[in-house]
């Protein structure tokens, strides 16, 4: 098995549905199956810790520096970076990046330990920053459907079409696809009194007619979506390049959170302002290339 594979394996492994399998047991309702879960899962950590140390990319739990420069080295570009303090008063850093090539957004905060001395007691210095948690936001264009499983959260962009059916088709220069009237007005719908197994076979019947109609139309599919950026980013994106396109200017802007932990702590908080208020913030170019056109 290649490293691809091992590390498409591994993010896909999940400790507990293993422990499951092995105890036929629920982890909810069986201590020693959640024991077990959790032994499983400091392996896996483990395990992972070492693929992405062999493949330099990056890790669950990493300082911000080295972060920092594995995003930096692979093609990101610091845009901006907003100092906030945390609960301890300790100064911590929201960042937000862009890779060019790829139109993606790379949103991520830090997490700093404070210094009150036991530190030292135990022996050990203080950690230095470490990154948090975040997001990495795009379009994308699969090269054959979906059937590599490269997405995560997101969903795909409609084209306005009002045939839910097929409301989500793009002709290769990212102009809405519409079904032709004469199809769309063909639609089957389930009448008043029609059986579902009468309107089925029609649905089927029309099916075919705009299968054939879309043999000699290809059309695309786009996908607005984000990624959790800690673990594996860089195997991520690559899984994304490899099998399908990245759209410089986004159709669609994905749900943002440019947002770090201490804006949530603010009573009535509006993320919708914030993020207004740190887009602004950014490049006009890429304040452009993230608008979307829907």
């Amino acid at each position: 098995m290649d490293k691809k594979q091992q590390i498409k394996k591994a993010l896909a492994f999940d400790p507990l549905q293993k422990a499951e399998d092995l105890t036929g047991k629920s982890y909810k309702e069986d201590e020693s199956t959640g024991f077990l879960g959790m032994m499983l899962q400091i392996e896996h950590s483990k395990r992972m810790e070492r693929l992405m140390d062999s493949t330099n990319d990056t890790k669950f739990s990493e300082t911000e520096e080295d972060y920092l420069k594995k995003v930096t080295d692979f093609g990101f570009k610091s845009l901006l970076i907003i100092p906030f303090k945390n609960k301890n008063k300790i100064e911590e850093r929201l960042h937000i990046m862009f890779h060019y090539d790829y139109s993606i957004l790379l949103v991520w905060d830090t997490h700093t330990f404070g210094d009150d001395g036991s530190w030292a007691k135990a022996g050990k210095s203080v950690p230095p920053p470490s990154r948090n948690g975040g997001k990495f936001y795009y379009n994308w264009i699969p090269n054959n459907g979906f059937k590599n499983n490269c997405t995560s959260s997101g969903g795909c962009v409609s084209n306005g079409d009002k045939n839910i059916s097929y409301s989500y088709m793009f002709n290769p220069d990212l102009t809405p696809h519409i079904l032709p009237k004469e199809l769309r007005d063909i639609q089957p719908k389930l009448g008043d009194g029609e059986t579902y197994e009468i309107f089925n076979e029609k649905r089927k019947t029309w099916e075919s007619l705009v299968d054939k109609y879309l043999s000699d139309h290809p059309t695309i599919s786009i996908w607005s979506g984000n990624h959790d950026c800690r673990e594996a980013l860089k195997f991520n994106i690559n899984q994304l390049a490899e099998n399908g396109t990245f759209v410089k200017k986004w159709k669609k802007q994905p749900f943002l959170w440019l947002l770090h932990y201490m804006d949530t702590e603010k009573k009535d908080y509006d993320y919708n302002a914030i993020n207004k208020k740190r887009i602004a913030m950014l490049p006009i170019d890429v304040q452009g290339l993230i608008k979307g056109e829907i």
